[in-house]
């Protein structure tokens, strides 16, 4: 917190800086340094985490000051807009976002593309990446569960705006020359991609072949010599989108997708290393640990199980193991839950179907494992995260009957498959359903080792 002493002086100088400039700014020429130089202080305000502060300076300049200049209102405009948008993360999402939106349409109005390519290609990326956020907390990219309007189709239109915003800052990088910018600008396009992709429907596909494409021009400027961090970040993104697509696809085509993936996130952990990235790798590392999954994912042949990459669930199991050295439930309880959720999603998917002591104990580990994620995921807290642990639960139990204790486990093994539903039941399954609307349904990787299988 600043002390008073330094703040109150501060907003006196601009009071009274603004008070003149009124009265005499239509025979001095010199106020436009003075106006951008109070936006300087208040941008160091907002440097300081200390949004309002810097805003009440903005809105002076704006209130106090008679027919601004275009440019000197667009700058001042844009600046607001992104104190909004860094105070969306602090509170009052909704309104902040809203008002940082309205800031980026009037400063792109005012920066004319000829005249200020590049004030008016950055007013188009603020509003890109609050439009992309504004549909990321309109229902989280999927249908809001209390069946308001709203939620997926908001969010989809809210992207479409984005990506259009950023296009639209893409072209005037381009024309100028500035590599890194359009970067920046193709790898926010391929975000917007990737989440629309996430609401679903029948052009999900098309959504993350165009959001690969955006990623894949990044890559042009972004290279792991000159740009190693910026060349990490786009690389697990594009992982991603390689990885959703391969969710779609079938065949072949599914396993040059995962292979995609699978490298994409190797080529990031060369550049997130624990001792330098440990969060960014941790999400890396879990990523990773999903994709190899997917790819040792099991088969029916004549009625046994087979892994195309058994070693591949090892490796998935070693990548989650090191996340959660990161991710761990005091300092990162929500990825905590999911990586512990993961990783017995894998340790059941190992065991197969559970012949042995190792198969076994590979299922208590994973009961283990949904149980500690399931002291974060609860009902009330995240309900949808709930049902599916639970659901997962029940698979273990019900595999691990086969080993021991047959008629207890089959009951703890109805008990979780009963909590599942009540999760489901409260329509946290929103999501899933518009999936199974949209694609005929989808099982966990587990309930896909309980029917290859045979079931118990």
């Amino acid at each position: 917190m600043s002390s008073p002493w330094v703040v109150a002086p501060v907003f006196g100088v601009a009071g009274a800086a603004l008070a003149w400039i009124a009265t005499e700014y239509r025979t001095r020429k010199t106020y436009r340094r003075i106006l951008l130089l109070l936006a300087k202080c208040a941008d160091d305000f907002a440097g300081m985490g200390q949004e309002e502060k810097a805003r009440s300076i903005y809105d002076q300049i704006l209130k106090g000051v008679p027919r601004l200049e275009p440019a000197v209102r667009g700058e001042i405009r844009f600046r607001e807009g992104l104190s909004r948008y860094a105070s969306s993360f602090e509170g009052a999402k909704e309104e902040n976002l809203a008002l940082a939106v309205e800031a980026f349409q009037e400063a792109i109005g005012l920066f004319k593309a000829e005249a200020h390519p590049i004030e008016h290609a950055q007013a188009q990326n603020g509003l890109g990446i609050s439009l992309v956020r504004q549909s990321e907390i309109e229902g989280d990219g999927v249908p809001d569960p209390s069946g308001r309007k709203g939620g997926a189709e908001e969010g989809a239109k809210n992207l479409h705006r984005a990506i259009l915003a950023f296009e639209a800052a893409q072209k005037i990088y381009a024309a100028e020359g500035r590599g890194q910018e359009e970067a920046q600008t193709e790898n926010n396009i391929g975000d917007a991609y990737l989440l629309l992709s996430q609401i679903g429907g029948a052009k999900a596909a098309e959504a993350l072949d165009k959001g690969m494409e955006a990623y894949e021009a990044a890559l042009r400027f972004r290279t792991a010599e000159a740009y190693p961090e910026d060349y990490a970040e786009t690389k697990n993104s594009l992982g991603r989108a390689e990885m959703a697509l391969a969710q779609l696809a079938e065949g072949d085509l599914r396993e040059v997708h995962l292979e995609r993936a699978i490298s994409s996130f190797r080529a990031a952990l060369e550049i997130r290393t624990k001792e330098g990235h440990p969060q960014e790798r941790a999400e890396t590392q879990t990523l990773f640990g999903r994709a190899l999954v997917l790819e040792a994912e099991p088969q029916a042949v004549e009625g046994e199980i087979r892994w195309s990459d058994r070693e591949g669930l090892k490796k998935a199991i070693e990548a989650y193991e090191e996340a959660l050295a990161v991710r761990t439930r005091e300092d990162h309880p929500r990825e905590f839950a999911e990586t512990k959720s993961l990783l017995g999603e894998a340790l059941v998917i190992l065991a197969g179907a559970a012949n042995g002591p190792a198969d076994g104990a590979n299922l208590k580990q994973a009961i283990g494992a949904f149980e500690e994620a399931l002291e974060v995921r609860t009902l009330d807290a995240d309900p949808e995260g709930y049902a599916e642990t639970q659901n997962n639960l029940g698979v273990a139990y019900r595999k691990l009957s086969r080993l021991e204790d047959r008629e207890e486990n089959l009951e703890r093994s109805i008990l979780a498959y009963e909590a599942a539903l009540r999760g489901r039941s409260a329509g946290a399954r929103k999501k899933v359903g518009e999936r199974e609307e949209g694609k005929g349904g989808e099982e966990t990787g587990v309930e896909k080792a309980e029917d290859e299988a045979g079931g118990a």
